[in-house]
């Protein structure tokens, strides 16, 4: 698990005591951590699929994307696509760790594009989510150059990703929240289908509040997440607030598959609550928790492509595209 990284770097390194410092301690964690997540999903990868890395959409900033297509071009146009947001707490991660898991779902006949962003501390809020509308609008705008339909697109993320996609979603379908947020979107509603969130942050108080009181390492990590990405305002419950997804859904919030694993203490303080919040809006959900499964199903579970719970989740991640796509 990752903050077992976590936990080994810091005890090396209790000097460190900057959120920039303390930041770099768990980024090194997360990348390690996902890099072996990344091994483990490239073996199961297809082959045939082609892949345009390191596109750009934001020159001055050097931002870029990666397109993960079938190699059969004939009707690429007609398919949905998935935006990907990766996680890695604000600070850490990589458009390509989950890479051989774009492969499995482009093999089911979508589009996927994997997303680059700028990392806290350096780039705090809201920076990630100006980028992430950067992203879409370049998409829509040359979205003929990529054979991909502007008008199908599903905003999907894991952890932090998760917390991006759900906030994003939550400025374009609530005006008031946008305003009050000072951001205008680039795209519209109507755009998009749908969203797929993994082991996702949606309430940034909870997520404070909550972190495990048995495990002060984890507890020490989500608090320098929160100053990282917030810049140093994890104090200000107001604020926090003010930026939680889920204090900003309305009856017009898209579509939403949620999942958690099992062994995942975001599953009950965050996803549970975000699920509930869902359906008091009467907001279509699909959901994936396996509560009464004896595997041990962590943090990003959904990549562990050889746990039978994860290939359920994908099945079902596929069967809501398909089910929310409009058809011709």
């Amino acid at each position: 698990m990752r903050f077992l990284w976590v936990c080994l770097c810091a005890l090396l390194l209790t000097a460190c005591q900057t959120t920039q410092q303390n930041s770099r301690i768990i980024a090194s964690a997360f990348n390690l951590s996902t890099g072996l997540q990344q091994k483990i999903m490239d073996r199961y990868a297809p082959k045939d699929i082609l892949v345009q890395r390191d596109l750009v959409y934001a020159a001055q900033s050097h931002l870029t994307f990666d397109l993960y297509q079938s190699s059969q071009f004939s009707d690429l146009v007609k398919r949905p696509t998935i935006v990907w947001i990766h996680g890695g707490g604000w600070i850490a991660g990589s458009k390509a760790h989950a890479r051989g898991y774009f492969k499995l779902l482009a093999e089911q006949g979508f589009n996927v594009v994997a997303v680059q962003y700028q990392f806290a501390p350096d780039a705090t809020y809201p920076t990630q989510l100006q980028q992430i509308d950067q992203a879409l609008q370049h998409l829509t705008q040359y979205a003929q150059q990529y054979h991909i339909n502007p008008q199908q697109l599903y905003l999907a993320g894991d952890s932090a990703g998760a917390n991006l996609a759900s906030h994003y979603a939550a400025l374009l379908s609530n005006p008031q929240f946008a305003q009050q947020s000072d951001f205008k979107p680039s795209i519209q509603l109507k755009q998009v289908k749908g969203l797929i969130l993994h082991c996702g942050i949606y309430d940034l108080n909870a997520f404070v509040e909550t972190a495990p009181d048995e495990m002060n390492i984890v507890e020490w990590g989500v608090y320098n997440l929160v100053q990282a990405y917030t810049g140093e305002r994890k104090q200000d419950s107001e604020f926090l607030a003010q930026i939680s997804p889920i204090q900003h859904l309305t009856a017009d919030y898209p579509a939403v598959f949620i999942s958690g694993g099992n062994k995942d203490f975001l599953t009950e303080t965050q996803s549970m609550p975000m699920l509930r919040a869902l359906q008091q809006f009467k907001i279509p959900v699909t959901t994936a928790f396996y509560p009464e499964s004896k595997s041990w199903l962590i943090h990003e579970y959904q990549f562990f492509m050889h746990q039978k719970e994860s290939q359920q989740t994908f099945a079902k991640t596929v069967e809501f595209i398909l089910s929310t796509t409009d058809q011709d």
